[in-house]
């Protein structure tokens, strides 16, 4: 079995840390307006029960 080429090997891995980075950012952008979605809701709901 012939040794792969360490440069191309760490190219892949340079790629897939990068495509990983984005997966990683897009999720917590998505957490982060779920949390501020619920918050919303919660505020509407308060206002509605208390007043």
């Amino acid at each position: 079995m012939a040794k792969k080429n360490p440069e191309h090997q760490n190219a892949k891995q340079k790629a897939y840390a990068e495509k990983q980075a984005q997966q990683g950012d897009k999720i917590v952008k998505w957490i982060f307006f779920v949390l501020i979605g619920l918050a919303l809701v919660y505020m509407i709901w308060a206002i509605a029960t208390f007043s």
